[in-house]
């Protein structure tokens, strides 16, 4: 077999490994959330709350029934922040409980809420799910597309109804594979040309460099330190009193060694 066949093999099922990882359960790194993940996807309905958004409808909403402007407040209320820095997560899915209680989440946890919200009100609104994206649609006398940016939807759902496409999700799962594919076939081969050999010993000659900044900036400091203080004096014998306190354990340790070995020693002659 060809040794590139065999590491694109090798990156092909690591790839499907991930994708599958991904897909499953959003990638989260913590395994307390792979179950519930798993069937948020599988039923995405349960996303959606609008029991559980009346009380914050009737203290946000009460001036306005206008779609477009309970997204401007909603954008306002929910600060934006990556899945990865929120949940640990690549592509977490949150309820629109969830939402409210962290008062943070990205486009789909505000689509999320937004929708629990439109619901409550009585509106035939609906979350879409995209490959990169969420939004919410809303059927009236015409569709309205809140935060829209263009692109196919994989599913759409409402507390009551979910409607699935199938060729952007499998045009998606496809399109990380090929790209994570490529992505683990440069690292296999780039490892069996002994190329992370070379840069890490490259960068072994930079720790010396790194440890002789990283010294003169301690040094730096508790010089600084030493001249914005009268303590002067104190602070040096502070210093001298920790070097003693290292130089009398390592004599101790020694000692206590040397008896150690000694000890051994004779009972090997007896």
């Amino acid at each position: 077999m060809h040794p590139n066949t065999s590491i694109i093999k090798k990156s092909l099922a690591v790839s499907a490994i991930v994708v599958l990882f991904i897909v499953s359960c959003g990638g989260s790194i913590n395994p307390v959330m792979w179950k519930s993940q798993a069937e948020r996807r599988l039923h995405p309905q349960i996303l959606i709350q609008p029991e559980k958004v009346a009380q914050f409808y009737e203290d946000t909403f009460r001036s306005t029934d206008d779609p477009y402007t309970m997204f401007e407040t909603i954008v306002s209320e929910i600060f934006y922040t990556n899945d990865f820095f929120n949940y640990a997560s690549l592509d977490h899915l949150p309820t629109a409980e969830e939402v409210l209680l962290t008062r943070q989440d990205d486009c789909d946890g505000q689509a999320v809420l937004l929708c629990s919200v439109l619901r409550y009100a009585g509106y035939d609104a609906y979350t879409v799910v995209g490959p990169s994206h969420a939004w919410v649609e809303v059927r009236s006398e015409e569709i309205l597309l809140i935060n829209y940016r263009g692109g196919d939807g994989f599913v759409k759902f409402n507390e009551s109804s979910v409607e699935w496409d199938s060729t952007p999700l499998i045009l998606l799962i496809l399109e990380e594979l090929l790209f994570l594919t490529v992505v683990f076939s440069l690292l296999f081969y780039a490892y069996e040309r002994g190329f992370f050999t070379y840069v890490q010993e490259v960068l072994g000659y930079f720790k010396y460099v790194l440890l002789f900044f990283s010294g003169y900036i301690l040094i730096g400091v508790l010089v600084l330190f030493a001249k914005s203080t009268l303590w002067v004096l104190w602070l040096n014998v502070f210093l001298i009193s920790i070097l003693l306190v290292i130089k009398g354990f390592n004599y101790v340790n020694n000692y206590w060694r040397e008896r150690r070995d000694k000890s051994k020693r004779n009972q090997k002659k007896i």
